[in-house]
């Protein structure tokens, strides 16, 4: 008995073992061929996943104008100092939160003792605004604009260095001759050139000049300038730092532009005169203010089909004075943050920019203890705890100016969700 029991567990091992032999291969088959039909029939954005993708996002705002009614309310006289960090606290989390902020500071630090703080026509900030920026998330200042000379030389040379003290990358400007007219900002891994060109008026003698004053053969060199009489020229300049930024690895280029006529809603012939000649020769993106009003988000294409450029005509003022009140005009009340993602694709190298997104923005005004209070909120927020039962419906308002404004060259711009 015991024999036979031996013999039934030999066959019984033996009919498992032709079993496995055969039938188990073709059920691996069958498991892998299953997989690899499930993975091919996935949705697109979930096979997508698995891709060595990068991401990044760039965001910039217009112009930083500190009029003498901000001054005036940012003054502690017991401290005798300034402190400008309130006008940006509700949009510092937007700042901070991208990876690049780039922002425009129309004026000069030029310093109190041999100057005196004042704002428009010719405009001198305290040192603390320069602070409350990089606390604010401000990384890349745009030192070039129509007021960059308003100290003259002297005022001229001080702002870069408070601003450099104060590590923000400085574009639009340079420290001597001997320096680059661009930056290039690796920005995790991905390498981002940018520079900024304003315009300049033409002054006694044909030199150019900045809010009516000539600009020295001191500074010219310094400066990234140019003239509607003179664009072919200026445009080699142009062509000239896109060709460097490139060959010194440049992936993305920005241009961070100064331009147009002030309070017009649409960008001039200039403008896009400009904007297709950098579309043309490889810009990807164009921020640009000076209008002290908004224009629209447009998707240009390069002339060959192959490339699209996304130009912002004007951000509009980020933070001012001038309201309605003010100077009748309710658009310079109305700026936007505008956000534009990056995607790099680790294992073929290839880079995609998408379309730009923007959080509109709105200057709030407010008294309290006898002085008024300017600060920029986002104007996407018309139940927040800081504004007024009047600043709850005027934010609105300024959310449907900025929409109509910014939407209307392009159905593929819209709000940051």
């Amino acid at each position: 008995m015991k024999r036979r029991g031996l013999l039934y567990l030999l066959i019984i091992i033996l009919i498992l073992s032709i079993v496995a032999l055969f039938f188990i291969p073709k059920i691996e088959f069958f498991k892998t061929n299953l997989d690899k039909k499930v993975e091919e029939n996935l949705p697109k954005e979930e096979v997508n996943e698995k891709e060595n993708i990068k991401t990044i996002e760039i965001a910039a705002t217009g112009d930083i104008l500190i009029h003498v009614e901000i001054l005036e309310t940012q003054y502690d006289k017991e401290s005798d100092s300034y402190d400008f960090k309130n006008t940006l606290q509700y949009v510092r989390e937007y700042l901070s939160n991208a990876d690049l902020t780039i922002s425009n500071l129309e004026g000069t630090l030029s310093g109190k003792e041999n100057y005196g703080f004042s704002g428009y026509p010719s405009f001198n900030a305290p040192d603390e605004l320069a602070d409350a920026m990089k606390w604010s998330g401000i990384d890349v200042v745009n030192n070039m604009n129509n007021h960059s000379l308003d100290r003259d030389i002297r005022g001229f040379h001080r702002t870069r260095e408070v601003l450099e003290d104060r590590d923000f990358d400085i574009i639009g400007t340079r420290s001597g001759e001997d320096k680059e007219r661009y930056i290039i900002k690796d920005v995790k891994g991905i390498k981002v050139g940018i520079t900024s060109y304003s315009y300049t008026m033409t002054c006694e003698g044909g030199v150019r000049g900045l809010n009516g004053t000539p600009i020295s053969s001191e500074v010219y060199p310094l400066m990234n300038t140019f003239r509607e009489d003179s664009l072919e020229e200026d445009f080699k300049s142009m062509k000239e730092q896109i060709d460097k930024m490139k060959s010194q690895g440049a992936e993305i280029i920005i241009f961070y532009m100064h331009w147009g006529d002030e309070y017009e809603l649409e960008p001039n012939e200039t403008q896009i005169k400009i904007a297709k000649f950098l579309a043309n020769n490889g810009v990807d993106i164009i921020f640009a203010t000076h209008p002290h009003s908004l224009q629209p988000i447009d998707i240009i294409k390069s002339d060959d089909g192959l490339r699209e450029t996304s130009v912002i005509y004007s951000m509009g003022n980020f933070l001012s004075s001038q309201r309605t009140e003010r100077i009748e005009n309710p658009y310079t009340e109305d700026g936007v943050i505008v956000f534009v993602k990056i995607n790099k694709n680790e294992d073929t190298g290839e880079i995609k920019v998408e379309y730009p997104t923007y959080i509109p923005t709105w200057v709030n005004w407010y008294s309290k203890e006898d002085k008024l209070f300017y600060e920029v909120v986002p104007a996407t927020i018309n139940d927040a705890s800081y504004l007024t039962e009047e600043g709850k419906l005027r934010v609105v308002e300024s959310l449907n100016r900025s929409k109509n404004i910014i939407e209307s060259f392009s159905d593929k711009i819209k709000i940051r969700e």
